[in-house]
Order: C-alpha cells, then structure tokens, then sequence
C-alpha cells in the first residue's frame, strides 16, 4: 500500500471544495477497513489448522507429565499462556470424537488411581517445564449450545498431573497433581487464573 500516492490527489480535492487533508483521510478511512479484514483472517486460518495438527511433545529441556481425560477435543499450546495456534508443538492433545489427530490411548507409565468419564478417552504426554501452557477444550454440542473453556498453569518439573476436560459441571477444567508418594491426586488452581484470551487481539476476529 503506498499512502503518499492515496494522499497525493490535491487537485481532486480542490475540485471538490474539500481540504488536502480531509480528502486525504477520507482515502484512508476507506483503505483501513479492508486492510484489518485481510489481517484478521490470519488468526482463523491457523486456528482451523490447529485442528488437524497434533499436539508435539518437548524433545528437550526440563518437563512434567499429563495424563488427560476428555469427552471432547482438547488442544495445547507449549510456552504460552494465552492461544497462539502458530506456536511450533501446538496442536491435538486428546479427541473423544475420530477424524482428528490426537495422542489418544498413549501411555507413559504414570502412577496414581486412575479414573474414567463416561464417553471419554485419555492420553499421557510429556510438556514443557517452568513455562506456562495453554489448554483450549472444545467440548459435545449439548441443546444447541457449543462448550468451550480454557486454562493455563506452570507445570513443575518432574511432576505429574491429571487434566480432565469435560461437560459435567458445566463444562470444566479440573487439575490435580499426583502426590509425592504417587497414591493420590491432589486439586490445584491453576495459575494464573481466570479465561485464556489469544495471545493477538486480531486473532479474536
């Protein structure tokens, strides 16, 4: 876009009765719309992408453990706090429902009660450590309604945890951590806490 060229035209302006500088923003008015159109559109691409990539494990660096539960879709996105589908390992952790890649079934040997929700599968992957993830849960249309939530926390080191993402109370997060001798799970809130927004406001459109 060459804004000298659009603000150049005085003698249409003259011809008009209209100032330099009032034709010139008029031009620009015009132009801005269909610019934030075209940029708006980058954020949707790489979210329907997200759908049919799947989620890549850390193959270094410091790491913790997930064993996921989900009677939806849930997707993540490594070292982030907010969604960026463009981040490199972002993608499919888990899909309740085929046609999706997914990690579905993968087993990583953690310890504690294991439990099940009705309709659901399960997966154990390996994420990032002392960095932030972002978890985007897109749950069964239920009386016309699409569920949808999303939650971020700092997984520590060498620790296990257990994400269930389901439509039972109204459609949730729940986090627990494996305790130290490996025989229970303990409840966490996750930090920081409150709705994951996207990490590019021209992403929201």
């Amino acid at each position: 876009m060459n804004l000298r060229r659009i603000c150049q035209s005085a003698r249409t302006a003259a011809s008009l009765n209209l100032p330099l500088r009032v034709d010139c923003l008029m031009r620009l008015f015009t132009v801005i719309p269909a610019v934030l159109l075209a940029l708006s559109g980058c954020g949707q691409v790489a979210n329907v992408r997200s759908l049919s990539t799947g989620y890549i494990p850390p193959q270094s660096g410091e790491t913790a453990r997930i064993r996921l539960l989900t009677d939806g879709l849930v997707r993540a996105v490594p070292g982030r706090d907010c969604l960026d589908w463009n981040v490199p390992g972002a993608g499919v952790m888990a899909s309740a429902k085929s046609g999706f890649p997914d990690h579905n079934g993968e087993n990583l040997g953690i310890a504690g009660p294991i439990y099940s929700l009705a309709g659901s599968v399960s997966s154990e992957l390996v994420v990032p450590a002392n960095k932030p993830i972002a978890l985007h849960y897109l749950g069964r249309l239920q009386y016309a309604r699409q569920c949808a939530r999303t939650m971020t926390f700092v997984p520590r080191p060498g620790v296990d945890y257990r994400v269930q993402a389901s439509m039972s109370a109204d459609c949730s997060f729940l986090l627990d951590e494996l305790s130290a001798d490996g025989m229970q799970w303990v409840a966490v809130e996750p930090k920081p806490d409150g709705k994951v927004s996207m990490c590019h406001a021209m992403d929201n459109f």
